[in-house]
């Protein structure tokens, strides 16, 4: 089974390339592929592998049945093995308007779970062994889950609920839209005692307010910098990143040094780097001033080596101090055990911590790396 994703070019690739090799090498495997590709270009995967069951986002929850399985699907993720951590979709779709993005296109209808159901799931999740539990959505500043009496439950609210659950576990949240990021918002994870954990991923996508207003997007650099400010003052530990786009049709080279200087001026703790991806039947992809594709390599080069900058920084910055972390997966053996702080630095320890939280010193960092006992 494949899920793929369609919010960029490269991403329609790679989910293409994996079926192909999937459909090459397993020859009379069953293949399902469903995500937003399976929506946006059911053509382009079916000629990728003519014989595989594609399914849309809608019908997802009755892909058991379309394979000729009784299986009951659950919205609840009951545990996931051998993991500290757990992500939680809390809330689906988007119906912005930004000038680069295809994903209104394929997951418009906003939806958001039930807070009891929430609430039900998380506690599952603790009492299982998770640590921290990840709050995700692809707005999911825009999550309004009812409550038992049928009314409308904002993110503040859901933390609120949620921080009131039993167990040693914290909550974290995946990328919010800047404009989302409510007082009410700050206030609860302030007001969390440390449950919500203080980092925040707030794309940016351009630092210039020129090349913001052709994006479409609905902020402009003072407003981003004025929530940041608003941020620092409930939660002055809070460690920020961000997403950032070159290459948007007609960005100048002052427009792009523009964006730079904003980003460094921000205190943010690392980037992630996106080149701009035509996608057809957006604004932006009718724009004639497209950016060279070597100019925009150059400057994706330059932010990544600024993302290195802020990393290495935050790395550096945590020496001596306390950190509580959980374990992650995916090391390279006999080098120890990554784990997580609650600020997202990523501390490498000696050995495995076991499951849960767990304090520790980070006691020297290498570049972007940081090591703890």
């Amino acid at each position: 089974m494949v899920n793929s994703c369609t919010v960029t070019a490269e991403a329609d690739k790679d989910a293409l390339r994996l079926i192909r090799r999937i459909s090459r090498r397993n020859p009379r495997a069953r293949l399902v592929v469903t995500g937003c590709l399976a929506d946006r270009d059911r053509k382009a995967l079916s000629e990728a592998a003519p014989g595989a069951l594609v399914v849309g986002n809608a019908d997802k929850g009755r892909i058991a049945e379309f394979i000729g399985l009784s299986v009951q699907p659950s919205s609840h993720v009951r545990g996931l093995a051998g993991r500290s951590r757990a992500l939680v979709k809390v809330q689906d779709g988007c119906d912005g308007a930004c000038s680069y993005c295809v994903v209104p296109r394929v997951r418009r209808e906003n939806s958001s779970k039930p807070l009891a159901e929430l609430a039900a799931e998380v506690s599952g999740l603790v009492r299982t062994g998770h640590a921290e539990v990840v709050l995700c959505g692809i707005r999911l500043g825009r999550y309004a889950g009812e409550d038992v009496s049928g009314e409308s439950a904002d993110l503040a609210r859901a933390l609120q609920e949620l921080c009131r659950l039993p167990g040693d576990f914290r909550l974290r949240l995946s990328s919010l839209e800047v404009a989302e990021l409510s007082d009410r918002l700050l206030d609860a994870a302030a007001a969390s005692g440390g449950r919500v954990c203080p980092s925040f991923h707030l794309p940016l996508q351009s630092g210039s307010d020129a090349v913001l207003k052709r994006m479409n997007r609905p902020y402009d650099s003072t407003f981003y910098a004025r929530r940041l400010e608003a941020l620092r003052g409930r939660l002055p530990r809070a460690a920020v990143f961000t997403d950032i786009m070159t290459g948007f049709p007609g960005e100048t080279e002052a427009e792009f040094r523009e964006s730079l200087e904003f980003v460094k001026a921000q205190g943010l703790r690392g980037l992630h780097v996106f080149r701009y991806s035509r996608r057809p039947g957006t604004p932006a992809a009718s724009l004639t001033e497209q950016v060279p594709p070597e100019v925009i390599l150059d400057r994706a080069r330059e932010l990544r080596g600024l993302d290195l900058e802020l990393r290495t920084a935050f790395a550096a910055s945590a020496v001596g101090q306390m950190r509580r972390v959980a374990a992650t997966e995916g090391v390279d053996e006999g080098a120890g055990r990554d784990a997580l702080a609650e600020d997202f630095l990523t501390v490498r320890l000696g050995a495995d911590p076991g499951p849960g939280l767990h304090e520790v010193r980070v006691t020297s960092s290498d570049g972007p790396r940081a090591f703890g006992v």
